[in-house]
């Protein structure tokens, strides 16, 4: 009998992050931008707790180059709160892996902004790679550690 697919969209992480002064603007309301950040706080932060720091991908000499990033704004953050990325891998290729966010207030739990970001695998030089086998699987193992223990 076959293992069961892992989906790798159930494995997430949250990452708490304090709004700080300098993303927010002359209203302190969080820029638009300091939300991208965040994603990628959260992605870091989803690599490390699978056992994959990025770190290691780096200096083995890839990288994961954003091809695509989208973020939609649901309500506003302000200096002094705290949100929450909740951070979900929903697709690993050979070459490709993509990541999903969902900021949301710790407060409240209001939904703040969702988004995703897409990146290819490349070598030090700038070009196209395959993900090492060895991050591939790292990864895939990661993602079924992450995922939610059934009741």
């Amino acid at each position: 009998m076959s293992e069961p697919k892992i989906k790798l969209e159930d494995a997430t992480v949250a990452t708490d992050i304090a709004v700080r002064f300098a993303e927010t603007d002359a209203m302190g309301v969080v820029h638009h931008g300091a939300y991208i950040i965040w994603f990628e706080c959260g992605r870091v932060a989803w690599m490390a707790a699978a056992g994959m720091p990025y770190s290691e991908i780096a200096a083995q000499g890839n990288h994961f180059a954003v091809t695509g990033i989208h973020a939609s704004y649901r309500a506003s953050a302000r200096f002094g709160d705290t949100v929450r990325v909740v951070t979900q891998l929903v697709k690993l290729r050979s070459r490709q892996i993509e990541f999903s966010y969902a900021v949301h207030s710790v407060a409240d739990d209001r939904l703040l902004a969702t988004g995703a970001s897409e990146h290819v695998c490349v070598d030090l030089d700038g070009r196209m790679t395959k993900i090492p086998t060895t991050v591939l699987e790292r990864l895939q193992q990661g993602a079924a550690r992450l995922l939610p223990v059934p009741q």
